[in-house]
């Protein structure tokens, strides 16, 4: 889905939950969706940028990205994590 990163989905009925593995350097291109997101940083540092403002997350670390609102990532270091998005995401449903 993204170079350098291994995610997997978990889905229930009204959320979805992903555990993702970045490289260093990895990232995720600005964007938008309808769901509510909540990115929670296990290890590493992992910066998120959300509607123009940069947080760096490290280990222990969650930023809460609205609904509708642009947002991208970037991995500075190697990074874990997990990102809970409601409602479901039926786009990543395999």
């Amino acid at each position: 889905m993204f170079p350098k990163a291994r995610v997997e989905f978990v889905h229930g009925d009204t959320m979805t939950i992903t555990l993702w593995e970045f490289d260093q350097g990895g990232d995720v291109p600005s964007h938008q969706h309808p769901h509510e997101q909540i990115v929670h940083c296990l290890e590493g540092t992992f910066e998120v940028t959300v509607d123009g403002e940069v947080v760096v997350l490290g280990a222990g670390e969650s930023v809460v990205i609205p609904s509708g609102v642009e947002h991208a990532a970037h991995a500075r270091t190697a990074a874990r994590g997990i990102d809970v998005f409601h409602p479901v995401r039926e786009d990543y449903r395999r």
